[in-house]
């Protein structure tokens, strides 16, 4: 299996289980964030940008089409959560905010690396 397959995959597999269990997404990302209705509403949309680009970006290799838009993308939404997650910063428990900037980090990262040679 290719890298950009697995991370395509990755993302995917990730989105659908915030759509299918936002309280216990939420819950291993920021603490408590997924207990109220209004925090697992957004966590079933970010569940769902996921999924968009996981599949976008499996959808674009198969097809031999470019995968780059579908790693800019995914990136610049990475960084938009290390953004969000730096501006509640001080608000979220510790090991939270750790495992959050990790993953968005690590995937943004993970990305950046597959533009280098998509």
């Amino acid at each position: 299996m290719k890298l950009v397959t697995a991370y395509a995959l990755g993302r995917a597999g990730f989105g659908a289980a915030l759509l299918a269990a936002p309280r216990a997404g939420g819950q291993m990302l920021s603490g408590d964030g997924g207990a109220t209705p209004d925090a697992q509403a957004f966590l079933r949309g970010m569940g769902g940008r996921e999924v968009g680009l996981g599949l976008g970006l499996l959808a674009a290799t198969r097809a031999g089409a470019s995968a780059r838009p579908w790693l800019v993308a995914g990136v610049m939404s990475d960084t938009g959560d290390l953004l969000g997650i730096a501006g509640a910063w001080r608000d979220l428990p510790p090991d939270k905010r750790r495992a959050g900037s990790a993953l968005a980090a690590a995937t943004a990262v993970v990305g950046l690396g597959l533009l280098r040679v998509a």
